[in-house]
């Protein structure tokens, strides 16, 4: 039942996908113009699906590819932390993609992206390709493919199209959406080199908002009380348990089962090894990103708060002047519903840190926040939403090979003891002023410190 469940899930997010294809050329609603291969964008305040990133925009473009033909996408680097081009499957699955400091930049351009770099390099174009094909061993520079030897069930080579999403995380700061230089451009171009078809420019296709949506959906949720309701230990583990993500199934899995009736034993151990046999991801994955999630249930207490050592990364919101370095690219935390929406995100440049780069991260709902969970307080605050239950996710991109506690060297049963320091440890407080009066007694507002160092 739970596979068929998985599939459900994934299916209905493929087929919203798929049916923006037809309705966002006609939902126009900017004067800007772009390349009509970009059909839309999913986000927050556009298309809230399959467990975006709130720092992140995701353009989505289906590409039909006839024989003899590749694609070819050209544009400038963005002012931003990341970005990437990356083919999906029919079922959400990623097949292959390129990240930024893997693209070789146009002749006389700069990439900005590779460590040190000049990032306000003023020639920053690049290409990349997209060719219906088996990645091959030898793999030609800039090229992206839509299916990969080992991995022949993720594949769109046989309907002649290429599901390509390109990502751009966190533009520097008072830049748009684009990172400051607009979409690239997409082309169909003759492998003989004899012919060329430019998607042409048309209006912007952005969708209605719905972000009000969103932050509706942040702001729901019942206040304090349900005391006298008996636990039903559903929806969450007591203290939360973080798990390695793998692939879709396995993820609705973790969602049923994993939870203090049925957790440890006897249902969700074994449905875990099975499910761990399905071909990896789903939901669009990142490629570049691994994942941990934990699911809180109001089951366990109204407040739960998370605290673990932050891992480092580069700065550039603020606008470095060369890329930085540092143990992650990019990581951030987000609550979520379970229908693939998310609530709110923080990443790690908006995290109050302590001396020694340690966080604390509170999610309950908005009518139950502790006084003292705000970054005036040196303690971040996630929404957990209407539901009793919430997915929250963590994301680890691009880690140093140096960094051996990224989620990416992580397998199921083993995340603690891989991440270590960087581990979120979890408690569940009763009610917000428990944990005012927990702040309090550990150091308080501006000087709160975790019992036990």
């Amino acid at each position: 039942m739970h596979g068929r469940v998985a599939r459900g899930m994934v299916r209905g997010v493929a087929i919203t996908i798929a049916t923006l294809f037809l309705v966002a050329p006609a939902a126009a609603s900017g004067s800007a113009n772009q390349s009509c291969s970009w059909a839309f964008r999913l986000s927050g305040d556009q298309v809230n699906a399959a467990f975006p990133d709130a720092a992140a925009r995701y353009w989505v473009a289906e590409l039909p590819i006839p024989p003899g033909f590749h694609v070819e996408i050209s544009g400038q680097f963005p002012h931003a932390r990341y970005i990437s081009f990356i083919t999906y499957d029919a079922t959400s699955r990623a097949i292959d993609g390129i990240a930024d400091d893997e693209i070789v930049p146009a002749p006389g351009s700069t990439n900005p992206f590779v460590a040190g770099a000049r990032r306000t390099a003023l020639h920053r174009s690049y290409t990349v390709f997209v060719r219906n094909e088996v990645a091959p061993a030898q793999r030609a520079p800039n090229t992206i493919y839509t299916e990969r030897t080992g991995q022949p069930t993720k594949t769109s080579r046989p309907t002649q199209t290429a599901l390509v999403i390109y990502r751009v995380y966190e533009p520097d700061r008072g830049l748009d959406i684009t990172g400051g230089v607009g979409l690239p451009n997409v082309s169909a171009v003759a492998d003989n080199g004899t012919q060329r078809i430019d998607y042409p420019s048309c209006p912007d296709h952005s969708l209605p908002s719905t972000q009000a949506l969103t932050d509706g959906l942040a702001g729901a949720g019942p206040g304090a009380g349900n005391d006298s309701v008996p636990s039903t230990k559903l929806g969450g583990r007591n203290p939360p348990v973080w798990v390695r993500y793998t692939n879709a199934v396995n993820g609705v899995a973790n969602g049923v089962l994993n939870n203090g009736l049925t957790g440890p034993t006897p249902a969700w151990p074994p449905v875990s090894s099975a499910t761990n046999l399905v071909p990896s991801g789903g939901f669009y994955e990142n490629i570049n990103n691994a994942y941990m999630t934990a699911f809180v249930s109001s089951s366990f207490g109204d407040v739960v708060v998370f605290h673990a050592k932050a891992p480092s990364t580069p700065r550039t919101y603020d606008g470095e002047k060369r890329m930085g370095t540092g143990q992650l690219r990019y990581w951030s935390m987000c609550s979520n519903t379970s229908t693939t929406q998310y609530l709110a995100c923080v990443k790690d440049d908006d995290v109050p840190l302590d001396p020694r780069r340690y966080y604390t991260i509170v999610i309950s709902t908005a009518a139950n926040r502790p006084q003292t969970a705000t970054t005036a307080c040196g303690i971040t605050w996630l929404p957990k939403g209407p539901m009793p239950s919430a997915p929250i996710i963590l994301r680890n991109m691009l880690p140093a090979p140096t960094f051996k506690q990224a989620i990416q060297n992580a397998s199921q049963g083993t995340e603690q003891q891989t991440l270590g320091p960087y581990y979120p440890q979890g408690r569940y407080f009763d009610h917000a002023a428990d944990f005012d009066k927990w702040v309090a007694a550990n150091g308080g507002c501006g000087h709160f410190a975790w019992p036990g160092g």
